[in-house]
């Protein structure tokens, strides 16, 4: 059997990508993918064998996007700056694009591995906490500062932030760490 030239993986996710965050998690399948590319559903399975494999491409895709914008957003500042703007850039990935957020964040709480991405925005986390002076284990400021941004996301998606702004919302959390991790630092502890 022939297929279509113009199908390849990136084309099937780059579609997938469309219908996810035009119609939602809830609407992606792979007849709805195949139906907008024109194929036979059929046709996707020489390339993904099924949603859940393609779902997770997705997850992957959707962590190496957040994993750019959260570099872009920190390069060449100071800690506490860069912990900043890395903040900021994550509630505006999860406020932008909140479909494949929350495709994300579903492959890493329920896939048996993280997309592989994933791992590699902790590490840059986990670099960015060893560098604040701190004497705490990074992993627990990482641990701690992804708590704080989730969170946050997932009062602003539940609309349960009773009409404050995300963004000033952030900032306060952020004022009110940077002051934590300054009084930490200039005690010693």
């Amino acid at each position: 059997m022939s297929y279509p030239r113009k199908l390849s993986q990136e084309a099937i996710l780059e579609v997938a990508l469309a219908v996810l965050e035009r119609e939602g998690p809830q609407a992606l399948s792979m007849r709805a993918v195949a139906a907008e590319l024109q194929v036979a559903p059929n046709a996707l399975y020489r390339y993904f064998p099924g949603k859940a494999e393609l779902v997770a491409a997705l997850a992957e895709a959707g962590s190496r996007i957040l994993l750019d914008a959260l570099r872009q957003a920190s390069v060449g500042q100071p800690p506490l700056l860069a912990l900043r703007s890395l903040a900021k850039a994550y509630l505006d990935f999860a406020r932008s694009r909140p479909a494949l957020y929350q495709v994300k964040m579903t492959e890493v709480r329920c896939g048996e591995h993280p997309p592989p991405s994933h791992d590699t925005i902790w590490a840059f986390v986990l670099e960015l906490a060893a560098a604040l002076p701190l004497s705490h284990d990074p992993r627990d400021v990482g641990t701690a500062l992804w708590a704080s941004l989730h969170g946050l996301v997932e009062l602003d998606r539940l609309k349960l932030l009773e009409g404050r702004d995300p963004q000033h919302t952030l900032d306060v959390m952020l004022d009110l760490t940077v002051a934590g991790l300054a009084a930490r630092v200039q005690t010693g502890a």
